[in-house]
């Protein structure tokens, strides 16, 4: 049996070691590959038992290639990379690593919302062109004073909701997949989306990349929110229309942004138009990033693909459900 990595190179500085060792220790080939195109996953992956993916589209037409694999998996808790309805239709599983990183990328939507209230990035710029001004900018408020809204309230928007029990929030949630019992014991209010955006003084996104949440924040979505709101997102980047972001920052409707994913990311250009306000932030997509996070998720991702080509169903499988695995 063979499992393979598609992509070894899309996400700088793994280390994969504990996965080979893993996979060593239960008889199961362990290789990584560089592929750049659908063609060359083709070629190089063919006899994968088990496909592991970082960034890479896993197509139809790759599926069907597949000669022998069992099981599809994506490093992270998301996986719009795969085609999951075409891997159903295929009898291949589908599984993610789900909870590995809930402290990092809630610890990293909190402190962007602190970046962007007290104004660290721009008043760091200021002093470092030797202007000490700690009037300039916007006037901040009192983390008390605001309520923050959560699109999305899974496991790290509720973990994210704890971290900010602290600072005095009011806190609301837009989730049409909770009930409101588990939003209220985070200590958050259920509310439909327009009312969300109506009152939140912060915007905080968590909600996965579907076709119902494409472009979810766009023009029409951001004229419904309150002037001067701040918006964060640590999701996925084309659940924010960028461009229309953009236009909105500059005419003062947003006041600031946050943003650890991007749509078309990565940007790898220098200047680029999304910094020329000084008013948004970026990271690039590190915000599941720890050692721990790291070991937790390449130890649950070797051991759900090890698992699966001994015959094991493990709850990490996405698409059990559709396969009459429950």
């Amino acid at each position: 049996m063979k499992a393979i990595v598609v992509d070894k190179n899309s996400a700088d500085g793994l280390d994969y070691s504990i996965q080979k060792k893993i996979f060593e220790e239960n008889g199961i080939e362990f290789v990584l590959e560089d592929c750049q195109t659908e063609d060359e996953i083709i070629e190089k992956c063919k006899d994968a038992d088990a496909l592991l993916v970082i960034y890479r589209q896993i197509t139809p037409r790759i599926m069907d290639a597949l000669e022998h694999c069992k099981v599809i998996l994506r490093y992270g808790i998301g996986y719009d990379v795969i085609d999951v309805k075409a891997a159903t239709e295929r009898g291949i599983k589908v599984c993610n690593s789900p909870v590995h990183c809930l402290d990092e990328v809630a610890t990293h939507t909190i402190a962007m919302i602190l970046a962007m209230e007290r104004q660290l990035v721009f008043y760091n710029d200021l002093v470092k062109r030797g202007q000490w001004l700690a009037n300039a900018g916007f006037k901040p408020h009192r983390l008390s004073s605001q309520t923050l809204g959560f699109v999305g309230f899974g496991h790290i928007a509720r973990r994210a909701a704890e971290f900010a029990k602290g600072f005095g929030f009011r806190m609301i949630a837009y989730d049409p997949f909770l009930p409101e019992e588990v939003v209220k014991a985070s200590g958050a209010e259920k509310v439909e989306l327009d009312q969300l955006f109506a009152e939140a003084d912060i915007v905080s996104l968590h909600t996965p990349l579907m076709d119902s949440t494409f472009h979810l924040i766009d023009k029409e979505a951001i004229t419904k929110m309150k002037d001067g709101v701040m918006i964060v997102n640590t999701s996925r980047g084309p659940i924010i229309a960028i461009d229309d972001l953009m236009e909105a920052v500059k005419e003062g409707k947003v006041k600031s942004a946050a943003l650890d994913v991007v749509e078309g990311e990565p940007i790898t250009v220098a200047n680029h138009p999304l910094f020329e306000t000084g008013r948004i932030i970026c990271s690039p997509h590190a915000a599941y990033n720890s050692v721990e996070a790291e070991q937790q998720m390449m130890e649950v991702l070797a051991q759900t693909a090890t698992d699966v080509l001994k015959g094991k169903n493990p709850a990490n499988i996405v698409n059990k459900k559709e396969l009459g695995l429950v």
